[in-house]
């Protein structure tokens, strides 16, 4: 997928008060569909005290000088204009006055939404994140619907449990949605990392529901892990990993009506979140049986054997074939190095054997394409034939 700037069709006009309601009229970003691609035109109305703006996302991407917006001389307009020569579907922010230098932190709680695009999803990966202004992301979509953003939101009931690990000496939220009495038969077990962010960003009891309406899943029980240390905890860490298999795993069991058959059992992230679920089912398939990886970070686990090797790679190769299913996807704008060890990840799970199905989607590592793929994921791990 290729992506370049291009010279807006708006530098060169003279933009007055009309123009201004014109734009406003269009809705951002304007998308234009040419011979050889599509152009995106992002559009931004400053004042007398804006000096800078730049717009990032996973399209156009998150380097500052890419992003550099463009004043028009003698207004208040600000563009930006990018060719792909595929449809592609994006989050992105505008950073305005940006002075902020390597503090990505400061930068985020800065950012701000698009005000002329109405398309607008909730974004935030922990409790805390609602406190702060920005707590939802701008989105636009290129000829391609998002059926995810069609399912119909209900107030469910979706509650927090804080869990104590004496094994790893630390407390974390649980985020339960139990949708439905299951007397004769135990639920499908789905266990979520960064659970918060499944919650509302990536609404996945309303996908839980709406496939068991249709009847084509089993009653599904949600249970959302948060992690006070994400980078420590998923990155393959067994430490981790055995308070999934020897904590929170009996609790659950013991607090719900749940099967014990590893087929009925998921574990499901995105980025690193992916490589932990990946990580922990194939050293546990007794016991986890299917996975959902989004974006996973497998280029984040290498064995120092083998130069380097990708742990999952590493692995697959080295042990017998595990009985774990699993759905995994990658996006095309995506650094190089994840995109490489997922499609070497997905070769490899194939030449051995595995039940796999990978899929690539136009974006990058994005929340809005994790919301996308996630009923895909569900519904090819939980599908009753």
């Amino acid at each position: 997928m290729k992506i370049k700037e291009v010279q807006s069709p708006y530098i060169n006009e003279t933009i007055n008060d009309r123009k201004y309601s014109y734009i406003e009229s269009l809705g951002t970003p304007i998308i234009e569909t040419i011979d050889d691609g599509i152009c995106i035109h992002f559009i931004y109305f400053g004042d007398s005290e804006t000096k800078s703006v730049h717009v990032l996302g996973s399209f156009p991407g998150w380097e500052l000088d890419k992003g550099e917006m463009v004043k028009i001389e003698d207004s208040k307009v600000w563009v930006k204009s990018f060719k792909t020569d595929s449809p592609v579907a994006s989050t992105y922010y505008f950073s305005v006055n940006d002075e902020f230098g390597d503090n990505w932190e400061k930068r985020f709680e800065h950012f701000l939404t698009d005000p002329l695009n109405p398309n607008k999803m909730l974004f935030s990966e922990s409790p805390g994140d609602i406190k702060i202004k920005n707590t939802e992301v701008s989105y636009f979509s290129v000829s391609k619907s998002l059926s995810s953003l069609d399912i119909k939101n209900k107030n469910h009931n979706i509650y927090k449990e804080v869990f104590t690990s004496n094994l790893l000496d630390n407390q974390r939220n649980l985020w339960i949605y139990d949708p439905v009495n299951a007397i004769d038969t135990p639920k499908n077990l789905l266990i979520i990392f960064d659970g918060f962010q499944y919650t509302e960003a990536i609404p996945v009891a309303n996908m839980i529901d709406h496939l068991y309406e249709e009847g084509n899943i089993a009653p599904t029980l949600m249970i959302g892990v948060d992690s006070p240390d994400r980078f420590n905890e998923f990155n393959g860490n067994e430490q981790f990993t055995k308070f999934i298999t020897d904590e929170l795993l009996p609790w659950i069991r013991n607090t719900f009506a749940v099967s014990h058959n590893p087929k009925d059992v998921a574990l499901c992230g995105a980025s690193l979140g992916g490589l932990s679920a990946f990580y922990t089912a194939l050293n546990h398939s007794n016991l986890f049986g299917n996975v959902i990886s989004q974006s996973g970070s497998f280029n984040h686990k290498k064995t120092k054997v083998e130069n380097d090797q990708y742990w999952s790679v590493h692995y697959l190769e080295s042990q017998p074939k595990h009985p774990v299913r699993i759905y995994m996807n990658s996006g095309r704008l995506e650094m190089d190095e994840l995109q490489h060890a997922n499609s070497l990840t997905y070769q490899t799970l194939l030449s051995n054997g595995y039940e796999v199905k990978y899929e690539i989607f136009n974006g990058g590592h994005d929340l809005l394409w994790w919301r996308e793929t996630f009923l895909d994921g569900l519904e090819y791990l939980f599908c009753e034939e």
